[in-house]
């Protein structure tokens, strides 16, 4: 995934993208200062809201891989439609409508 860093001086205006282990390996160093102008590099909000939504989907991912292996696949779905009230749910439906099932 890569992430959009752009200048903050608003006359410079110079932006580029790196990829998310480029910025956390080497964020202090070489990606801190504009390479034109040498004001402050800053993060764009819309690479941020997807950065956080990868990671969400992500992390839901790995939890339902890790509950089809615990307890299998008609406990998994039983377990996520009894909490369908929770603001996770969205996310595993989505996760499990991609693999071909369909919850309400």
């Amino acid at each position: 995934m890569d992430i959009t860093l752009k200048c903050s001086n608003k006359e410079c205006s110079y932006g580029y993208k790196v990829s998310e282990k480029e910025l956390e390996e080497y964020g202090e160093t070489y990606h801190s200062k504009c390479l034109i102008c040498g004001s402050k590099l800053e993060i764009v909000q819309g690479s941020i809201n997807d950065l956080v939504k990868f990671e969400l989907f992500k992390r839901a991912e790995e939890h339902l891989n890790s509950w089809l292996l615990q307890i299998g696949w008609d406990n998994t779905l039983d377990l996520i439609q009894r909490h369908k009230n929770q603001a996770c749910y969205r996310i595993y439906r989505e996760i499990l409508e991609k693999r071909g099932f369909k919850l309400k």
